[in-house]
């Protein structure tokens, strides 16, 4: 879906200041929010540590989304930021600032973060430079990520520019251990899957991040996957989404497996890795599956700042399907004339999609 090895740089960016580094030093890249966006900013670590490998790069991310950064080569060390009262955040302040980092760079502008990152005392503070508190960074990248211009992932990776380097060709990977690959096998195997099964995971539920596919149509193109494919159709989501999945399923003529609640974030990451392809829409789940090289079939809303030129599945591999009509600047369903727009998006063009992504696969395969 998305061209790698773009040149990444504005002329901006190549105009500023940049960074005088020895190449051990120690790097803090704050990203603190969901899933998803924690897995598009996987590559900032990859290039800074290609670019200076005696350097120690520490991400501070949520503990929600720690996990990701298991068996990474490029990450050091995590810290958790859980978001409480000022007793909390001067804590993290005192950690920081014991760390001593050198160089701080926050893909997630925050204010709170902001401030974090200055009072830690850290010499060399990346950041916007769109914000009211650009004053706190010494060093700033003036990017509108609201126009989107660009995918997210390339966004991350220009925040770097005064540091040197050049970010070509990267894209997010999650790096499963021998032991998590054996687990994805045998979590498929005692679920009655064979080996030579085609397995789509299918998740239906959006985290509020995007509207949902209709459940009815769902339900319709699972049943044309399980007839069309033999597939075997498995369920993914949180305990929130239990009710979702338990709504497909009574909407299906054939029963898929459930998984819905079932798996934590690793678990997952090992199970997406080990089936054929994801059906969901802009989810967190669809960036991992994209990072672990499992094709997806994504349904977008035509929400604007949700748009899969932002925030689309990474790679060229992937399908993204948007119902058709204008681009919607705010989703005002009362006012709407399409609403439910998603409702617009046929399972027959899905499953064409499904087809033409399992024919690539199944032939490289042979």
């Amino acid at each position: 879906m998305y061209r790698r090895g773009l040149d990444l740089k504005s002329d901006r960016c190549c105009q500023m200041k940049k960074v005088k580094l020895k190449g051990r030093e120690r790097f803090l890249i704050v990203r603190t929010d969901r899933i998803g966006d924690v897995v598009l900013s996987l590559p900032v670590l990859e290039a800074i540590k290609k670019k200076y490998p005696r350097s120690q790069v520490v991400m501070l991310v949520s503990s929600y989304t720690r996990d990701l950064l298991l068996n990474n080569p490029w990450v050091d060390e995590t810290i958790v930021d859980d978001r409480g009262g000022l007793k909390r955040f001067f804590n993290l302040v005192k950690l920081l600032r014991e760390r001593r980092f050198d160089v701080a760079v926050l893909l997630r502008p925050r204010l709170r973060l902001a401030f974090l990152l200055f009072l830690s005392g850290i010499k060399v503070r990346i950041g916007t430079g769109y914000r009211a508190y650009q004053v706190l960074f010494n060093y700033k990248i003036y990017q509108h990520r609201k126009t989107i211009e660009r995918h997210e992932l390339e966004y991350n990776l220009d925040m770097l520019a005064p540091l040197g380097i050049s970010c070509g060709g990267l894209a997010p990977r999650i790096f499963l251990s021998a032991a998590e690959e054996g687990s994805s096998r045998r979590m498929l195997e005692d679920l009655n899957v064979n080996p030579g099964d085609t397995k789509i995971v299918i998740h239906p539920g959006s985290g509020h991040s995007s509207l949902n596919y209709p459940l009815e149509k769902l339900a319709l193109l699972a049943d044309k996957l399980i007839e069309g494919f033999s597939a075997r159709i498995v369920l993914t989501g949180t305990e929130k989404e239990l009710d979702i999945s338990e709504k497909l399923k009574r909407s299906m003529i054939n029963q898929p497996i459930d998984l819905t609640g079932k798996t934590d974030l690793r678990s997952l990451c090992a199970l997406l890795n080990g089936t054929d392809l994801l059906i969901s829409s802009s989810t967190g789940p669809m960036h991992v599956a994209a990072a672990l090289g499992t094709p997806v079939v994504a349904l977008f809303s035509p929400l604007f700042v949700a748009s899969p030129k932002r925030w689309g599945p990474y790679g060229e591999e992937h399908e993204v399907i948007l119902p058709p009509v204008k681009t919607c600047y705010k989703c005002e369903p009362e006012k709407c004339s399409y609403f439910n727009c998603m409702d617009m998006i046929e399972p027959d063009e899905i499953m064409s999609r499904v087809k033409n992504i399992l024919s690539k696969k199944f032939s490289h395969t042979r």
